[in-house]
């Protein structure tokens, strides 16, 4: 995963802003503590797998859990992105494995998809879609990696497909893993 020293926001949680364009920045609240606030998020309502992603690692006993997000046509493409890192009860180790969090989503691909030749396909097909990025966030006061994932695609079902495993990883397979 690509690094940089900042990406948009730096702390959470933030606040929300109408852009000089009009556009409105929700701001940075907390869902995992406010999980009714999903239904603010102005951006997801037309993509209910997207916002049940949200939903599903903002779970109460998760490890995860998201800051922002945007998603969105521009014929012919669909294309947005998602914030997310760790909770602030994890462990060390959990910390310092996020920058890593690509590398352990592609390797759990490669089990989770049992043959060669659709493996490889799928695992490709994933990896052009999604670009990774880290970058340092400050979670009520505490230092975290922010990652960033942000998405292209032309056929919104492979997306909804590439999000359904990623959603699986970050919530079952993560959590019950060697990874920790």
């Amino acid at each position: 995963m690509d690094k940089t020293e900042r990406h948009n926001f730096t702390k959470f949680p933030y606040r929300s802003q109408i852009r000089e364009n009009g556009d409105i920045n929700n701001g940075g609240f907390d869902l995992v503590q406010y999980p009714e606030k999903i239904h603010d998020i102005h951006e997801i309502n037309e993509y209910p797998w997207f916002r049940d992603f949200i939903t599903s690692i903002n779970k109460k006993d998760g490890l995860f859990m998201t800051f922002g997000c945007a998603i969105g046509h521009d014929e012919p493409f669909l294309h947005g992105y998602i914030d997310l890192s760790c909770r602030h009860n994890v462990s060390e180790r959990i910390k310092k494995e996020i920058d890593n969090l690509d590398v352990n989503f592609y390797e759990y691909l490669s089990q989770a998809i049992p043959d060669g030749e659709t493996r490889q396909q799928a695992t490709q097909y994933i990896q052009s879609i999604l670009l990774w990025l880290s970058s340092p966030l400050e979670i009520y006061g505490e230092s975290y990696s922010k990652v960033n994932l942000t998405f292209r695609v032309r056929q919104e079902d492979g997306l909804k497909w590439a999000f359904d495993h990623l959603s699986y990883f970050l919530t079952e397979y993560f959590p019950k893993n060697e990874i920790l």
